[in-house]
């Protein structure tokens, strides 16, 4: 369970400081198709301005963790905000040795392509937001990857092709971003709140990028009011890419968000298209559930022959309320897809 570590008397000075704070500290433990079993710990500072019941809350969240499949992860996010709600900083950094298996490219690659690849991958990502209208804003986005020390150590002669697919170097990009958002908190939004995000990149060697080409992506969340202490909850999402992107940049399949229960990056390709909805029900003061389901693939408009059928998933999930006035949960997931995978995930907020 999640300590908090604000004091008695922080609580009698809220009225005088310009922000109220939570800080979270929790071991982690849990396993996923990605990481097998993993343990760690999560740190997150919670704040939002006193005086303004409607404000939006800042979040910084810093996490550590190691993996059965020697997998070494360290991340740094942070959704910051300032009291008018006039600018936004979006990050999403991390610096990880990440063993993983890949299948090579497409939306059919056979499970007897998967290859064993150990390497360290540096992720700095970050978009500014400046507002121009109410929930409306206009962002400057940059993305950085750097993917180096690449080793093989099960090298089967028979995937060379596949292997031939991996490519080291840096990817760095520039681009423009369009937000428009009405919810309060990230971590777990309210009903009759939207978000709507599209951003689109250029990468290329004037940036630093060993790798030239460009994406779009978009995404749309919005959440529906269901009864008295419940939600239905709903997100589309697009991802488009240029076919010179590296594979370490093309749209992944799968993981902890999107299509939960997928191995992240078990298909890939230039574009992906998913979609998924999630019904939350609170039924007690510190306990909740959800349901969640999913559909969506990846595709290749130039070499249609590679991309393969619809692929679902779906689970339920546990939700433990880690602090009662700001309403941030800890969410526990089960989830199995139409493959026959399954992953367990365990992290603070919401999936979407």
């Amino acid at each position: 369970m999640a300590v908090s570590l604000k004091t008695e008397a922080e609580s009698q000075k809220d009225t005088v400081r310009r922000y109220r704070k939570r800080i979270f500290a929790v071991p982690t433990l849990g396993t996923g198709p990605e990481t097998g079993f993993y343990g760690g710990a999560v740190g997150l500072l919670d704040f939002v301005p006193v005086r303004d019941s409607n404000a939006r809350h800042s979040v910084v969240k810093t996490e550590l963790a190691y993996t059965a499949k020697k997998q070494f992860i360290v991340n740094l996010d942070w959704v910051l905000t300032d009291t008018a709600r006039k600018q936004i900083l979006i990050g999403d950094n991390a610096w990880m040795r990440f063993p993983e298996l890949f299948w090579g490219v497409g939306g059919k690659t056979p499970k007897s392509n998967e290859v064993l690849y150990d390497a360290y991958r540096l992720e700095i990502n970050n978009v500014y937001f400046r507002r121009v209208r109410p929930n409306m804003y206009l962002g400057v986005s940059q993305q950085f990857q750097s993917v180096y020390n690449t080793r093989f150590p099960d090298y089967k002669e028979t995937n060379a092709a596949v292997y031939n697919q991996i490519q080291t170097g840096i990817s760095s990009g520039l681009g423009a971003s369009f937000l428009y958002d009405t919810r309060s908190n990230l971590l777990n939004p309210r009903a009759g709140e939207v978000m709507i995000f599209v951003q689109s990149l250029g990468f290329g060697k004037v940036l630093g990028s060993d790798f030239t080409f460009a994406n779009l992506d978009a995404d749309a969340r919005y959440y529906q009011k269901t009864g008295k202490k419940s939600i239905l909850a709903f997100q589309v999402v697009a991802q488009l890419r240029s076919k010179e992107a590296p594979y370490r940049m093309l749209s992944l399949l799968g993981g902890p968000m999107m299509l939960r229960g997928f191995y992240q990056g078990r298909l890939r390709d230039n574009n992906l298209f998913a979609a998924q909805t999630e019904w939350r029900f609170d039924f007690s003061k510190w306990f909740g559930l959800t349901v969640f389901g999913a559909a969506g693939d990846v595709v290749s408009f130039q070499n249609p022959e590679r991309n393969g059928s619809l692929k679902t998933a779906g689970g339920a999930g546990l939700r433990i309320k880690v602090d009662q006035t700001e309403n941030t949960n800890m969410r526990f997931d089960f989830a199995f897809t139409n493959q026959r995978d399954f992953g367990f995930y365990v992290s603070f907020g919401e999936a979407f």
